[in-house]
């Protein structure tokens, strides 16, 4: 937990210093202090993006990143600690409430970042995206060694800057910090500003601190979405619509899976007239960003799309595309027979019967849309917009992949809006609320002693999750959850790559030494599409291709 908490320490001042400085050049104007701190994760994602075609995001990105830091910082210095002092105001305006409550985030935060990483697609991609990122930056055809490579999220290259991974493999807590940053904005507005629906989004704390103990792209979808939505509702002189484009254009980045969300952004421009340019000129910066880093990885600059593809050596076989953009789409139904000649109808009537945590979300995201157009809130023109545009999103999701982990962003948030709306038909006193968010904060402390894991997942493998350790005071767990496991080397061709010795399951890395891949998906790719991985040259970092073979 120490190590993290200094690790959250030393981001804070460059995120802080960082965001200071964009939204004084690019002319923000993030009033609130918080959203500062957010611009600046978004200008370091940026950063770390570009540098990852030219260099490895490693010890020497890392202290030019830290040199530019302070530079910056000795310019801004004056607008740096206006932003510190408004934070200290903040905190001081805080009730006692609202300080033992953050005091207890910050601290659940950091047990829960210390722990095993709960999340699966962490043994799978997220580790070993990272790790290649660390060693070498963006590779060419990567995808070719493994399609779930070929993934990596800008999140993963934020991650990356501040993973520290020439001192240890224990901070990957990127998630946790945001938590904490997030929650103080939310806290801000629940307790001085009164917005009743946001005092509920902390009944979630426990749902969403299974996403903090690993850099999951999901968990900054939902809860920046929340700032998003806040200020969507929260002003109607529009002098928010440049944050507002800004961390919509970005979230879009993160994950393409929240692209209706850019309705949100066209509205505004249409109603102010203004911020046109401002848009514009955002999204080409981040498309071109994009479209490279996909063509570098997979050779398909539109992925998940082939449209466009490069003539390149390294562009992955259209089977291999085909194969990975099945398994997203048909992910919830590939253990049943015949998936593949599943119509929508079909797909949906076995979806709203699935079972566990399933059920509860897919049934609640339908009962939610269907009530939330009575509450009060509807007369609004502006919620009228946002409730439309969640609603293309819930129906983009379930046409694309229909994960209850996609449409957590907008549960969530019509989640609260309703629990507001009947907080205040049954004339609730305050108070009620205030002791109910308490507890809710509390709650995670206990989350690994009385959640029934059994209801969350059928997977047997995130059934075995690590009790708390009183070392994890000052050692946190590694990035991998199998992190002692043995490898071993495999040769295919010119290739020579590491693969767990035990095959936990079939896309299973950990973190593995370079090149790593599951020996198991090798051999299942050569038999089913005659594709083998191979290297360009002799070099890893000259990247990968897909040979034929018979």
């Amino acid at each position: 937990m120490l190590p993290i908490f200094a690790s959250w320490c030393f981001m804070l001042g460059i995120f802080l210093t960082c965001g200071v400085a964009a939204d004084s050049i690019f002319k923000i104007n993030s009033r609130n202090p918080i959203l500062k701190i957010v611009v600046g994760i978004i200008f370091q994602t940026v950063v770390l993006t570009t540098a990852a075609f030219f260099i490895p995001i490693g010890f020497w990105c890392f202290t030019f990143n830290v040199l530019f830091t302070v530079v910056t910082a000795y310019f801004y210095r004056r607008k740096i600690f206006i932003e510190i002092q408004a934070i200290r105001m903040e905190w001081q305006r805080f009730s006692s409430f609202a300080k033992i409550s953050m005091v207890l985030i910050v601290l659940a935060a950091l047990f829960k970042s210390a722990q095993s990483p709960f999340i699966l697609d962490n043994e799978s991609y997220y580790v070993q995206t990272i790790k290649w990122l660390n060693e070498y930056g963006f590779v060419k055809g990567i995808a070719n060694l493994n399609v779930a490579y070929g993934q990596t999220s800008p999140w993963h290259i934020l991650q990356s800057g501040f993973n520290f991974n020439f001192l240890t493999n224990r901070l990957n807590d990127i998630n946790g910090f945001l938590m904490v940053v997030c929650s103080f904005f939310f806290m801000a507005g629940f307790d001085r500003e009164k917005k009743l629906w946001v005092g509920f989004l902390f009944f979630f704390n426990v749902l969403l601190f299974q996403f903090i103990d690993s850099p999951s792209p999901d968990f900054p979808l939902i809860v920046v979405g929340q700032v998003v939505f806040y200020q969507f509702l929260n002003k109607e002189d529009n002098d928010n619509a440049r944050s507002n484009a800004l961390f919509i254009i970005y979230l879009i980045f993160v994950k393409i899976t929240v692209v209706p969300l850019l309705f949100l952004v066209l509205w505004s421009v249409y109603k102010s007239r203004k911020e046109s340019l401002f848009f514009i000129l955002s999204s080409l910066l981040f498309f071109t960003l994009w479209v490279a880093k996909n063509t570098v990885l997979f050779g398909y600059p539109l992925f998940p799309t082939s449209l466009f593809a490069v003539n390149a050596d390294w562009k992955i076989p259209e089977a291999l595309l085909n194969n990975l953009n099945n398994a997203i789409r048909n992910h919830e139904f590939m253990t049943l027979k015949g998936y593949e000649t599943f119509s929508v109808m079909d797909k949906f009537l076995i979806w709203i019967r699935f079972g566990g945590i399933n059920s509860v979300f897919n049934k609640g995201i339908l009962v939610l849309f269907a009530v939330v157009v009575f509450i009060p809130r509807m007369r609004f023109e502006r919620f009228r917009a946002l409730y439309v545009v969640l609603l293309l999103h819930f129906v983009t999701v379930f046409l694309v992949s229909p994960q209850f982990r996609f449409f957590l962003i907008d549960f969530i948030f019509l989640a609260a809006v309703l629990a507001e709306a009947l907080f205040q038909r049954l004339r609730i006193k305050e108070m009620s609320l205030r002791v109910m968010v308490f507890l809710s904060v509390l709650l995670p402390f206990f989350t690994v002693y009385i959640i029934d894991f059994k209801l969350m997942t059928s997977n047997k493998l995130n059934l075995s999750i690590e009790k708390p350790r009183w070392t994890q005071l000052y050692l946190p767990y590694p990035n991998s959850r199998y992190d002692g496991i043995r490898f071993i080397e495999t040769t295919e061709g010119n290739l020579k790559y590491y693969s767990p010795e035990k095959i936990f399951f079939s896309y299973g890395t950990a973190n593995g030494p370079l090149p790593c891949t599951s020996r198991r998906i090798v051999k299942r790719f050569k038999a089913r599409y005659h594709f083998i991985p191979q290297l360009r040259t002799g070099r890893l970092d000259d990247g990968f291709y897909s040979s034929p073979v018979k």
